[in-house]
């Protein structure tokens, strides 16, 4: 509890000390907390180094680390008791649960469990404070919004409708109680993480009315729906004003380069390396969240083919496209550096989950614009995120399962790189009419179009989608492992929509 309580409570700070004491009476919410504390332990390998932690439970292989009271914690949380007689305990151990779930990369029971919550907090309806008191209501909205933040992570994970609809709660937005100071001992970072979620989803609802569902993406409609973002990315904007400028927050930089820096130029703060371990971890993961929300919000842009296959200009939209990138590549280039310095960022599935949304992003990208003189520099950037995926080792089965997918998907997109720079050699003036897979062993690698369409200046700073170079049958090959990434955030804001 020690490990939770100095790690991991700030992340969440729902609870206090009286709610997980160990030489109080047991509670099915110290099993919550005890099954995502063992496996974030085991995660972090701090069971190898600290005094003490040899425990027999990791050691074992044949259940997850922490399964024991993870089930004993959900048999007592779903008895016919708990739904007739919902109580705040209940939802702080569906909180940790979920938790618990998403570390295991869970996440479709993760998204059912957090759907489960919301409906019990909804039949308690502590949110006046007439009835119960200020300090259950306060409690009661640190919950509330905890949950719809859980339901929103889990919503994007699975790709599907967010619970609470944001226009619901235009009276219930998160705001700063004297309160957040005292239970998350002057961190704020649970509070900040909170309002980056809600303004997150006003601009996601407001996105909606201007989705990609509602027909085929024209120039002309996707220029608007490009303009409709711009005009409501004031949102993010203000909760970046709005940060508190304290020490914790004080040293948190949002802009992002057009150009991003090399990868071997090695960045150096001499400010953050005085900064306490939870305050470089509060606030990296803070400053991932909001790039993890601008790439969610503008990577619907990158554009994959339609038919037929005309020449396309979208300046609108391929500048959200850029956006995506620059800010995937940044996510990266932050988690590696402070990986490299910091071993308290080690372990936490949430931050290895931000860095697969950055190389989906990036390898979409470069399947989408393999001309842009962008991609060579995010390539670089593949490997730095492959070496924070490989530095979980096995244990993280989130990081495990990251790190195969980005060796595959990078073989893709090498292998059409150097297909497409053969294409364009200056041994090449000309596009060949035979299609390219009768030169190759592999059957299943993309065609050039044979109408001699002329190949674009890969030197030029306009994004060329590589899908008018390509025969389109070809294209499911190479995007089948991230079409539902790209999905558009519209699609899950409804719940009619399902």
């Amino acid at each position: 509890m020690r490990i939770f309580w100095s790690r991991l409570r700030p992340l969440m700070p729902i609870v206090d000390w009286k709610d997980v004491d160990p030489s109080s009476e047991h509670t099915p919410l110290q099993d919550a907390i005890t099954a995502f504390s063992l496996y974030y332990i085991y995660c972090s390998g701090l069971h190898t180094k600290l005094i003490s932690l040899n425990w027999p439970q990791f050691q074992s292989r044949q259940s997850p680390v922490g399964m024991p009271y993870f089930q004993r914690c959900l048999s007592a949380v779903t008895r016919l008791t708990t739904f007739a007689e919902p109580s705040l305990s209940a939802i702080q151990c569906y909180c940790y649960l979920t938790l618990y779930l998403l570390d295991l990369g869970h996440h479709q029971a993760a998204y059912n469990m957090v759907g489960l919550a919301l409906r019990i907090a909804q039949s308690l309806n502590y949110l006046d404070a007439r009835h119960r008191g200020q300090q259950v209501c306060q409690l009661f909205r640190r919950l509330w919004w905890t949950l719809i933040h859980l339901d929103f992570r889990c919503s994007r994970y699975v790709g599907k409708p967010v619970t609470i609809n944001i226009d619901d709660l235009v009276y219930l937005r998160p705001t700063r109680e004297p309160e957040d100071v005292h239970i998350s001992n002057g961190l704020l970072y649970h509070t900040e993480s909170i309002r980056l979620t809600s303004a997150a989803l006003v601009v996601n609802a407001a996105m909606g009315h201007h989705s990609f569902l509602d027909g085929a993406a024209a120039p002309t409609h996707l220029e608007a729906r490009a303009e409709a973002l711009s005009n409501h990315l004031y949102h993010i904007q203000q909760w970046r004003d709005q940060l508190p400028q304290e020490q914790s927050f004080a040293n948190l930089h949002f802009e992002v380069p057009d150009v991003p820096p090399d990868t071997e130029l090695l960045e150096f703060d001499d400010q953050r390396m005085e900064q306490s371990s939870i305050a470089t971890l509060l606030n990296t993961l803070l400053l991932l969240q909001y790039h993890n929300v601008i790439i969610s919000l503008h990577r619907v842009f990158i554009q994959f083919p339609t038919y037929p296959l005309v020449p396309k200009s979208h300046p609108k939209a391929d500048a959200h496209a850029a956006t995506a990138l620059n800010h995937a590549l940044t996510m990266i280039r932050i988690a590696h550096h402070r990986m490299g310095i910091h071993d308290i960022l080690h372990g936490l599935s949430e931050l290895y989950q931000y860095q697969w949304n950055a190389v989906i992003t990036i390898i979409g990208f470069m399947l989408a614009y393999p001309y842009c003189h962008r991609c060579s520099r995010a390539r670089e950037h593949l490997t730095l995120a492959l070496e924070i995926f490989d530095s979980a080792g096995s244990e993280n089965s989130t990081a495990t399962r990251a790190a195969a997918l980005t060796r595959h998907l990078c073989r893709k997109v090498d292998t059409l790189v150097q297909i497409l720079s053969l294409s364009h050699s200056p041994s090449s003036p000309t596009i060949d009419s035979q299609p390219i897979q009768n030169q190759t062993s592999d059957s299943r690698l993309p065609a050039i179009q044979s109408e001699g369409t002329p190949l674009p200046d890969p030197d030029g700073d306009v994004l060329w989608p590589w899908t008018d170079l390509i025969n389109w049958d070809t294209w499911p090959t190479y995007c089948d492992e991230v079409s539902e990434a790209f999905m558009d955030p519209a699609g899950f804001m409804a719940p009619h929509n399902l």
